[in-house]
């Protein structure tokens, strides 16, 4: 789904339509969508990206996502359709993130999901009309469960909205993870393992590594050094793994963990999101 959803099982493997444009499909949609909203009486409104939002439920909470904070949610989802009298209907397919937790974080000027997560504040209950473009697209998902090009509507529950530096030290709390040292730019440094008697470095030295990389909600690396090393500069990594690498002598160990200003910033990089804060577990093993 766009990159957006994680549907309990559900993946697109459909055959692709290919019979209309993107402009076709997304007026469809528009069109059913708002038949849909105002056969139920939603009284909500739509973005012009043809996401429909409307409020079911105000929490009274004044805490409303921002970018750059990852949001927590919980969801069910339904899929759009006509019935043999052409009138809009909503049909069940998904509750697996109604008690899992779903998170995203919020990039400026991103249509679809985002758009209606901005609209609520912690604890809101809210539906949330997605266009096919936004959801399955024009594969679909299930086998058929939901069909190529079709709407879908999210029951969305907003749990709770973080910012970077409350990801972090919720993440080190629940890893029990005393930092070292925390400093001025965000980094925080573990160190687990120490050499004194190791060589200190300089930044013009190549230095031989290991390390392993991870988002702060996963449990398997997105980029390691496996088995083997990797060697280069400190001035060639991202400025939070050289400034935690220049914290180590030559034989130790820390794990590092850092806000995205300090990574990959608000365009994120391959796997990694926008906005994503890291962690790695590093090794010094040489400096020349």
């Amino acid at each position: 789904m766009a990159g957006l959803l994680l549907i309990g099982g559900l993946s697109s493997c459909q055959k692709e339509d290919i019979g209309l444009t993107d402009d076709q499909i997304l007026e469809s949609n528009k069109a059913d969508i708002l038949s849909y909203a105002a056969a139920k009486g939603l009284g909500g409104s739509m973005t012009a990206s043809g996401v429909y939002y409307a409020l079911i439920k105000p929490s009274g909470s004044s805490v409303i996502p921002t970018v750059g904070q990852e949001v927590e949610f919980n969801y069910k989802l339904y899929v759009l359709s006509r019935n043999s009298a052409n009138a809009m209907i909503d049909t069940f397919v998904d509750s697996t993130y109604a008690t899992k937790s779903s998170y995203l974080y919020i990039v400026d000027n991103t249509a679809g999901m985002t758009e209606g997560l901005i609209r609520m504040k912690e604890g809101d209950q809210s539906q949330i009309l997605l266009p096919s473009y936004y959801a399955f697209g024009r594969t679909g998902a299930g086998n058929g469960v939901i069909p190529a090009n079709a709407p879908v509507r999210l029951d969305v529950t907003l749990k709770r909205t973080r910012s970077e530096d409350q990801q972090i030290d919720e993440y080190l709390t629940a890893n029990k993870m005393t930092p070292t040292e925390l400093t001025a730019t965000g980094l925080r440094f573990v160190r687990t393992l120490e050499n004194a008697a190791g060589a200190a470095t300089t930044p013009t030295q190549t230095l031989t590594i290991k390390y392993k990389g991870k988002l702060l909600r996963s449990t398997s690396a997105f980029d390691s050094t496996g088995t083997g090393t990797y060697s280069a500069l400190a001035s060639q990594f991202v400025p939070g793994f050289a400034e935690g690498l220049a914290k180590l002598r030559v034989g130790e160990k820390a794990t590092i963990v850092f806000p995205s200003k300090l990574g990959y910033g608000a365009t994120g990089y391959q796997v990694i999101p926008a906005y994503a804060p890291l962690r790695f577990d590093i090794e010094l093993v040489s400096a020349q």
